[in-house]
């Protein structure tokens, strides 16, 4: 039997032929897959990076609520103790009407810092996360920050430079106290217990997103299945401060 060469070359050619296209198929295929997946490990990498960069931001923003509520306190329980008084200052050492008139006369304050959040909120990696119910949460978090934020710097700043007069005397400075309306009005504000809600709130709403950054991170939760566990935590944290604060009422 002869065997036909000619055979038996062009299938040795299709064979390296074939060999050699799948090479460059297979090599086609880890340079793109490699560069996606490297693509991909960069973008979770930044999200991360950003991500805790919010993590500390929402510490510091922590902190941030909690010097002003004590600065608040602070005003209220000056603010109740001048309108107890009634006029009769003489009651009053000199030295506790200077130390009123100290803490009344404070308007130094801090503004929030959101920049890192502005960062992830403003850059393509936001809508790249893959955990979109982490996204919702920052989002509600964020606004309920600003929220609070806006609240004290007009409501409660904006309207204690309008209550504080401009007498240094700590007689005078009572009397002219008494005799402003809009003083008299901010006094009364302040010792609304309505406004001291908003904080146990607002501290529960950042240490259960802080909760979610540890414990999830960039990776899927269910939401729905979480909404119960938000709610029952944050009321946990507000019913345990306010009793608290009412002990500490008291106590004063």
């Amino acid at each position: 039997m002869k065997i036909n060469s000619n055979w038996l070359i062009n299938k040795n050619n299709w064979s390296g032929f074939l060999a050699n296209l799948l090479g460059v198929i297979v090599g086609i295929v880890l340079t793109f897959g490699g560069n996606a997946l490297w693509q991909k490990h960069e973008e979770n990498k930044k999200t991360k990076e950003i991500l805790i960069l919010v993590r500390n931001e929402l510490e510091t923003n922590k902190e941030w609520f909690k010097d002003q509520e004590n600065t608040m306190r602070e005003d209220a329980y000056v603010f109740k103790k001048i309108l107890e008084i009634n006029g009769d200052y003489s009651s009053l050492p000199m030295d506790t009407l200077s130390f009123y008139i100290s803490r009344t006369m404070r308007l130094k304050f801090n503004q929030l810092t959101t920049s890192a959040w502005q960062i992830l909120q403003n850059s393509d990696m936001i809508q790249k996360m893959s955990n979109k119910e982490l996204v919702i949460r920052l989002t509600e978090c964020y606004y309920w920050i600003n929220k609070m934020e806006s609240f004290i710097l007009t409501e409660y700043w904006d309207n204690k430079k309008k209550a504080i007069p401009a007498e240094l005397d700590p007689y005078k400075y009572f009397e002219v106290v008494m005799n402003n309306k809009e003083s008299v009005f901010f006094y009364s504000f302040m010792n609304n217990s309505d406004i001291w809600n908003l904080f146990p709130t607002i501290d529960a709403i950042i240490d259960y997103t802080i909760l979610l950054l540890d414990k999830y991170g960039d990776f899927n939760y269910n939401m729905r299945a979480q909404d119960e566990e938000f709610e029952s935590f944050i009321k946990t944290r507000i019913d345990s401060l306010s009793q608290k604060n009412n002990t500490i009422s008291k106590e004063k």
